[in-house]
């Protein structure tokens, strides 16, 4: 048979090949090979074997089938065991053949594994060598960079360190400059808390006092009080013995101005050369009436006003625009109280010598049966004088709450003033609110709604205020 070893190692490929013969060549030559290969770390192995020998002949050639059973004869089993210890032997050659082979193969693979791992020990120490130095010539070049990083790295340290020395001696310098300030005013601080101490003491010391004084003036105070009180009470007695004064002082200027009338119509009859007795036999609806009867002297007249059982006392001005005003108002120092109710005003009061309200009535029934101009003068406590006047001024009776109704502003200094009388307003008193107005013009207007002169119209406008 043949034997053919193929085995190769790190590259190089040993074939050895070893042919046996026997005494069966000629039937071997043309038998089939068998090959087997074997992979060892980095060697590999290849083995071919011969095929073994092929088997006698079948059932076939002793003439029977698989299925069939027959009795051998003596000599063809005798002849077949022949065959099987010859074919035994065979293999016998065969095995002890191939055991010597791979005794060869084995001592000659050690041969050579021994010179290839040499070799291979050779490779791997200088492969290794090589690279160990080119690993160290690495590891030196690293450390040579490292080394000069190192190195800057230490000298940015060492500025920045003595920098922050630098700093470090600035700040303590500061913190010593600023702790000497710091004792400073604190040494400044206790001497504030002393003299502190000092002005609170005399703060509580001035306190106490004050405490004391205040109480003697919360005495003298109470003292006073009671003294103002006995002198409001002394002074209300002297406005009322004023008040009577004023009166009796009123009455006396009434009388005396009734004296002087007197007086001044008995000098106008005398040099008129009329009897008294006519004179005093006339009667007079007005102040214009009393005008046009030639008297020219402002002062008290008697009037007689239409569907009015008594006669009225009226101050007649025949001095201004004129003359022949009627003065249904008329307001001086204050000695009236002109805060009335609804029925004072509607019959009238006052006194015609000094303050005095005409009347409602008597004003209703003036201008009812005669046109009438109203003059309003208004005078303040500053001396100056203004007024506004009316070309016809009427005054509706009591069931229209003596409605006035003013037409044909003539003109005057007043200007917006003369909006004291009102158009188509009733009149109205503290006790009788009749203008529909939350602003309470009666209260405003000192207890009636109107104040003002009345005249009639006449020849050149003239009538009565």
């Amino acid at each position: 048979g043949v034997f053919v070893v193929f085995f190769s190692l790190t590259g190089m490929l040993l074939t050895t090949v070893a042919t046996v013969s026997t005494q069966r060549r000629r039937a071997e030559g043309s038998a089939h090979r068998r090959s087997h290969r074997v992979q060892h770390g980095q060697c590999s192995y290849t083995f071919v074997l011969p095929e073994p020998e092929p088997c006698p002949p079948g059932q076939e050639a002793f003439g029977s089938s698989a299925n069939t059973l027959q009795r051998d004869s003596p000599a063809e089993a005798l002849q077949g065991n022949d065959w099987s210890v010859q074919r035994v032997q065979q293999l016998e050659r065969v095995l002890e053949n191939n055991t010597q082979w791979l005794l060869k193969l084995e001592s000659y693979i050690q041969r050579n594994m021994k010179s290839e791992m040499v070799q291979i020990q050779q490779n791997v120490v200088q492969n290794q060598t090589a690279t160990m130095l080119e690993l160290g010539t690495n590891l030196l070049n690293q450390t040579a960079q490292q080394t000069r990083k190192l190195t800057d790295v230490e000298a940015q340290v060492l500025n920045q360190t003595s920098r922050i020395e630098l700093q470090l001696l600035e700040n303590s310098l500061s913190t010593n400059k600023l702790e000497k300030q710091l004792l400073l005013q604190t040494n400044e601080i206790h001497k504030l808390q002393n003299r502190n101490s000092v002005l609170e003491t005399r703060v509580r010391a001035m306190e106490s006092k004050h405490q004391s004084e205040l109480e003697g003036i919360r005495g003298e105070r109470e003292k006073l009080r009671r003294l103002v009180n006995r002198q409001s009470s002394t002074l209300e007695g002297l406005e009322r013995s004023l008040h009577a004064a004023n009166s009796n002082t009123s009455l006396l200027q009434r009388q005396q101005r009734q004296l002087l009338d007197s007086v001044q119509r008995l000098v106008h009859i005398v040099s008129s050369g009329k009897a008294p007795l006519q004179k005093d036999e006339q009667s007079f609806q007005d102040c214009w009436e009393i005008r046009l009867s030639g008297v020219n002297i402002s002062g008290v007249y008697t009037i007689h006003v239409a569907n009015w059982t008594e006669p009225k006392k009226v101050y007649c001005d025949m001095e201004t625009s004129g003359g022949g005003w009627t003065l249904i108002q008329r307001r001086v120092n204050g000695s009236v109280n002109f805060q009335r109710n609804w029925k004072d005003y509607k019959q009238g009061f006052g006194d015609a010598a000094g303050e005095y309200w005409l009347g409602n009535e008597a004003l209703h029934q003036l201008t009812s049966q005669a046109s009438y101009a109203l003059r309003v003068e208004l005078l303040d406590w500053e001396g100056n004088q203004a007024y506004a006047q009316y070309e016809r001024i009427q005054l509706g009776s009591e069931q229209q709450f003596y409605r006035w109704e003013a037409k044909g502003e003539l003109g005057g200094t007043a200007g917006h003033q003369s909006g004291l009388v009102l158009q188509g307003t009733n009149f109205s008193t503290r006790d009788s609110d009749n203008d529909n107005c939350l602003c309470k013009c009666a209260q405003m207007l000192s207890g009636g709604e109107d104040q003002g002169r009345e005249g009639r119209d006449g020849e050149g406008g003239k009538g009565e205020k």
